[in-house]
C-alpha cells in the first residue's frame, strides 16, 4: 500500500513538472508580443465596432429617412472599407515606419559612421524600442572592438618596424630583439582579450 501511494505523489510531481514546461510552450507560441497583440487585437475590434456603428446608422437611414436597400448596402461598404483603410494605414504606419527610418539609420552605420545611433519615437512600439536599445549596444560594442582594433594594428605595426630596423643593421642584439617581440606579443594578448 505504501508503495502505491509513493507511486501516486511520484505521478503528481511528474504531472506538475510537465504542466509547467506546457504553460511556458503556450506563453511562447502564442503570447510573445503582447504590446503588438494588443495593438492589432485593438485594431481589430476598432474594425468591428465601426462595422457596428455603420449598421447602425444604416438602420437609422432606413427608418427615418427610407433608403433604399441596395443604395444603403453600397454606402456601408464604402464606409467600412474606409474605416477598415483608416484603421490599416495608420497601423502599418506605427508598425512600418519605425523599421524604414532603422533601414536608413543602419545604412549610415554601416558606411562606417559608427558615431551615429539609432532613434525611435517614444510612441514607437516597445519592441521596437528594445531592439533599437540592443542594435544602438552592438554598435558601441563594435564601435570600441574597432578602435581597439585599429590600437592593435598601429601597434603591431610600430613593433615590427622596430624589430625590422634593428635586424636590418650589422649587430643583431638577439636579446633586445627577443625582448621587443615578447613586448609585442604581450600588447596583443592585451587587445585580444578585450574582444
Amino acid at each position: 500500500m505504501v508503495d502505491s501511494g509513493d507511486t501516486k505523489v511520484d505521478k503528481d510531481k511528474k504531472n506538475a513538472k510537465a504542466a509547467k514546461p506546457r504553460k511556458k510552450l503556450m506563453r511562447q507560441r502564442y503570447f510573445v508580443a503582447r504590446e503588438l497583440q494588443l495593438s492589432i487585437a485593438l485594431l481589430v475590434i476598432t474594425a468591428l465596432l465601426g462595422g457596428i456603428f455603420l449598421q447602425s446608422v444604416a438602420a437609422a437611414l432606413t427608418t427615418h429617412i427610407g433608403l433604399d436597400t441596395r443604395v444603403l448596402g453600397i454606402l456601408m461598404i464604402i464606409g467600412y472599407v474606409i474605416i477598415v483603410g483608416f484603421l490599416a494605414m495608420v497601423f502599418s504606419h506605427r508598425l512600418v515606419g519605425p523599421f524604414k527610418r532603422l533601414e536608413y539609420e543602419m545604412k549610415h552605420v554601416k558606411d562606417g559612421d559608427l558615431d551615429r545611433r539609432l532613434t525611435v519615437r517614444t510612441r514607437d512600439d516597445l519592441h521596437v524600442r528594445n531592439f533599437v536599445e540592443h542594435v544602438n549596444d552592438m554598435i558601441s560594442d563594435f564601435e570600441h572592438m574597432n578602435s581597439s582594433y585599429n590600437k592593435l594594428n598601429s601597434t603591431i605595426s610600430i613593433g615590427l618596424g622596430r624589430i625590422v630596423d634593428e635586424l636590418s643593421g650589422d649587430n643583431v642584439d638577439c636579446a633586445k630583439l627577443r625582448k621587443s617581440l615578447k613586448s609585442l606579443q604581450k600588447e596583443i594578448h592585451r587587445h585580444r582579450e578585450k574582444w
